[in-house]
């Protein structure tokens, strides 16, 4: 399969960030991508998905949420993405392979309240009954650390954690074997100020499992971003 990725890009009304995410793109051989948190006003969007990659396809959530927090482009000349269930807090929908797979693949932009959190959990569960029976993956930055480990200088279980913990066992969901960056975001500050967490992810079921079982996660250097970029 070819690549894929996901790119926390705040702000991408900006031109300079393009330059960026288009050569993150080419360098990574990325033909689908989702762009979270890119706060893109409906009016822009075609003009900066065209300035980013040409000839690229996109769909976005800014049919239910006016920031519009949710672009995914794809390259039409490697895959067709089918969008198939679109919400305030992610996108999911399937490409099929050469090989005439198909694969699931859901973008997932968390938001930072616990409560607005819980229907994405039920988000995912009901996906996960519908792509029970082929591969599916999810990239995500929800906002929230799964275990105590994965924050720099806290190991405290909260409630959220415990939401979003269980949230994973009811969709079956399990980590991607990924290398590169642990903490994948940081509030960029020195000393005693500095806070690392791990906060974004890719996660498979079981049928990604059994037939992608070479694909790994590469969480690179956070570049333009206060995340890490994730390809897959």
């Amino acid at each position: 399969m070819t690549g894929v990725a996901t790119l926390n890009v705040r702000g991408l009304n900006d031109p300079s960030k393009h330059n960026e995410v288009r050569h993150f793109l080419s360098s990574n051989s990325i033909s689908l991508v989702g762009l979270l948190e890119s706060r893109v006003s409906i009016h822009n969007i075609d003009r900066i998905v065209s300035s980013i990659c040409k000839k690229w396809v996109y769909t976005s959530n800014h049919n239910v949420s006016l920031a519009g927090r949710i672009v995914v482009a794809w390259n039409p000349s490697y895959l067709n993405f089918v969008p198939v269930r679109v919400s305030e807090q992610a996108i999911h929908g399937h490409d099929t392979l050469n090989d005439k797979v198909c694969i699931h693949v859901s973008f997932v932009y968390g938001l930072c309240d616990r409560t607005a959190r819980k229907s994405l959990w039920g988000e995912l569960s009901h996906c996960a009954d519908m792509f029970r029976n082929e591969p599916w993956v999810v990239l995500e930055d929800l906002n929230v650390t799964r275990f105590g480990t994965e924050h720099a200088s806290s190991g405290v279980v909260t409630k959220a954690m415990q939401d979003f913990n269980k949230a994973v066992v009811t969709a079956e969901l399990e980590d991607l074997n990924s290398t590169g960056y642990l903490f994948t975001w940081s509030n960029r500050r020195q000393g005693e100020g500095a806070v690392k967490k791990k906060l974004d992810r890719a996660m498979g079921n079981w049928q990604w499992f059994k037939s992608m079982g070479d694909a790994y996660a590469h969480f690179h250097p956070p570049g333009i971003s206060d995340h890490s970029p994730i390809t897959i």
